[in-house]
């Protein structure tokens, strides 16, 4: 076989095609160290003399597979399995069907791993992300936090496809496939009867499809249920674009009937219409089919009040519930309030942190760009009876340039790629004596952590919390604290 090598002991290769040089399309037997985040186990190999990290999908540390090298650059390659040869004592055995191979589910990416390694390799990735990317050199990172590893998503969107045949199917993507469409009759991360439930939704428009036909516009686009774990409520959500509505009716209907017989407690059912036609700006119209307007949920705040949140189809809500509850406890025990701050929630999207923050603050100013998020963030305050938070429409660094108020403490839950630098330079010139930042990215929180010890903010903390078994994200609350003069 061309490219491939006698294995060495420290699990590399010794050379491509006899000059040491390794090429796309070689074939190598390697030994998985460790994993990245990210999700891609790491091997070793040389390259005319020289290290060469290859990046493999789909295995375990330990496992010892026949890797082909696919894409090849400087300092680093990735390569895809062609064979497991000898497979790690760490490799279990998936739950869901649908899990692996190169056309299964790309719901999940680690359930051949036990959840108990699974959170070791995310709190190893977060430590080593510090160190080698923000220079931190003590070690701050303390146990990560887990919870239900099973059906624990309150939101699972699913998506309509046609096969190459023109078969409509349901379910989630084939992983690294965005136009294919795994056809689940099961599911462990969404509620328990969405497996059956999906399958049902697909038989319904197979059906309607051949007796009555569709509008040649119109495309089925997703269906979504949505579900209130502390509250028992269920919503779900229906998605096309163009096209007549011909089949909303029979289609609630026959939704309705199927979850009474099989006791599921259907809330409310939405029709979402979207226009979407080339020269026109997109549209969409949310139509209440049955049911209640909005589902609730509800959160903890420690030692305090219930809060409580209205669920319209298109807000936004941590996906999982138990876990977010659990992060915004520890946000705010890191913000360290007294009832006399004022507190900044940058990037605060439907405004939960800074809400669990309010009643322990003087007041609370959130910054949010969606203006439906701000909506969602003043219509909650209002639910609970919380008057001293404030939500601002607008960008960030617009924002914090015209906004008088001088804040204690800040909080900043950023998107995956983190902070601006000038946001961190306008954040650290408030002078706030903590900020805590929320991350769903280990190597954008280093990166920003040695931009705030440069402007004199010591990382104290951070505690990483697993939101999402058997993937490879990783949420973190970290604290920074401003160091005397």
């Amino acid at each position: 076989m061309e490219g491939k090598n006698e294995q060495r002991e420290d699990g590399g290769s010794t050379g491509g095609r006899g000059d040491g040089i390794v090429r796309s399309g070689d074939v190598y037997e390697l030994t998985i160290d460790s994993l990245a985040f990210g999700g891609e186990g790491v091997a070793r190999l040389q390259s005319a003399g020289k290290p060469l990290v290859v990046f493999v999908e789909d295995v375990v540390p330990g496992d010892k597979v026949e890797v082909k090298i696919g894409t090849k650059k400087r300092n680093f390659a990735r390569g895809f399995v062609e064979k497991i040869i000898e497979p790690s004592r760490e490799r279990i055995a998936a739950r869901c069907k649908h899990f692996g191979g190169q056309t299964g589910c790309g719901g999940c990416v680690w359930q051949f791993l036990d959840v108990g390694k699974q959170r070791s390799y995310k709190e190893q990735q977060v430590r080593d992300s510090l160190k080698r990317i923000g220079g931190v050199k003590e070690d701050v990172v303390l146990p990560i936090l887990g919870g239900e590893p099973w059906f624990y998503r309150n939101k699972m969107e699913f998506s309509f496809e046609r096969t190459v045949d023109g078969k409509l199917g349901l379910g989630l993507h084939v992983k690294r496939r965005h136009y294919d469409v795994v056809e689940l009759t099961e599911c462990f991360l969404a509620e328990p009867f969405a497996g059956e439930l999906v399958r049902f939704v697909r038989e319904f428009f197979l059906d309607f499809e051949k007796r009555k036909g569709f509008d040649p516009e119109l495309v089925l686009k997703t269906f979504t249920v949505r579900a209130g774990k502390n509250t028992g409520e269920i919503m779900m959500i229906l998605c096309a674009e163009n096209g007549k509505e011909n089949f909303v009716e029979e289609f609630g209907g026959a939704l309705q009937e199927y979850c009474v017989g099989r006791k599921i407690p259907l809330d409310s059912f939405y029709f979402l219409h979207v226009s979407n036609h080339k020269g026109q700006r997109n549209s969409t119209v949310s139509r209440l089919v049955f049911g209640k307007p909005v589902i609730q949920e509800t959160l903890q705040i420690p030692g305090g009040q219930v809060l409580r949140f209205d669920i319209s189809p298109q807000a936004f809500f941590q996906p999982n519930t138990e876990m977010a509850q659990v992060l915004y406890a520890k946000a705010l025990e890191a913000a360290g309030l007294t009832g006399a701050e004022t507190v900044f929630d940058l990037y605060c999207g439907t405004g939960t942190i800074g809400l669990f923050c309010a009643s322990k603050a003087a007041k609370v100013y959130g910054v949010e760009l969606n203006p439906s998020s701000v909506a969602n963030a003043k219509a909650n305050a209002d639910l609970n009876g919380i008057t001293n938070a404030e939500f601002l429409c607008g960008d960030v660094q617009a924002v914090l340039e015209s906004v008088k108020a001088e804040p204690e403490v800040v909080l900043v839950d950023p998107p995956r790629n983190g902070l601006a630098p000038k946001v961190v330079d306008m954040v650290a010139a408030f002078g706030p004596r903590r900020l805590v930042y929320v991350s769903c990215n280990p190597t954008s929180l280093a990166r920003d952590a040695a931009l705030f010890a440069e402007k004199g903010y010591q990382l104290l903390s951070v505690q990483p919390v697993d939101q999402f078994p058997q993937t490879y994200h990783i949420e973190c609350v970290a604290l920074f604290q401003k160091e005397p003069r």
